[in-house]
């Protein structure tokens, strides 16, 4: 097994993701995990919008969301094409930026932003990423599964500085990883 993991610049768009995709193609003998970053810019963007909203601009927010929202719906168009996976795929982006918005109204509700908080609305554009990159994979015939990272990284909870729990996480990685990748996904 090996762990590839790739930054913003590397999963930026829908070529560079098709990039990825044939870079995991040459290295499958390897029984690759598979990191991703959020798309390229992504995350600043997430903590402006987390920023705007609970300084009490929420209609900001709110366009920073459509464009983050559109981004995201055009490089899976690109990716999937048409079909069921990718009206699947836009469905869960879709459902995830409905999310975003409402914790941007509540930011706004509130006035201020939570560590905690903060790392929550950062953490969505790798899951939106790694949704996309998965579904790529299975559109290109790579066997892959979407893992939600929450459920295998583990931290303290310093938040916006948390330090990573190698026991805990190593315990998660062979519960849930290990199985996945045994199969060939």
């Amino acid at each position: 097994m090996i762990v590839c993991k790739f930054g913003g610049t590397s999963v930026a768009d829908a070529g560079a993701i098709q990039r990825v995709t044939e870079i995991i193609r040459g290295r499958q003998e390897k029984s690759p995990v598979v990191i991703v970053s959020a798309l390229g810019g992504a995350t600043n963007t997430l903590l402006e919008i987390a920023e705007k909203a609970a300084g009490g601009h929420l209609l900001v927010a709110l366009q920073l969301i459509a464009g983050l929202r559109e981004r995201h719906l055009r490089e899976a168009s690109a990716l999937l094409g048409d079909g069921a996976l990718a009206d699947e795929i836009s469905v869960e982006i879709s459902a995830e930026f409905d999310d975003l918005a409402n914790l941007a109204e509540a930011f706004r509700t509130l006035g201020y932003l939570t560590p905690r908080s903060l790392d929550s609305f950062a953490a969505i554009g790798e899951l939106l990423s790694s949704r996309l990159v998965a579904a790529a994979f299975n559109q290109s015939g790579l066997e892959s599964a979407f893992v939600d990272a929450r459920t295998v990284m583990i931290t303290d909870d310093h938040y916006t500085r948390a330090e990573p729990d190698l026991v805990a996480i190593t315990q998660a990685a062979g519960r849930i990883l290990v199985p996945i990748v045994e199969t060939g996904r």
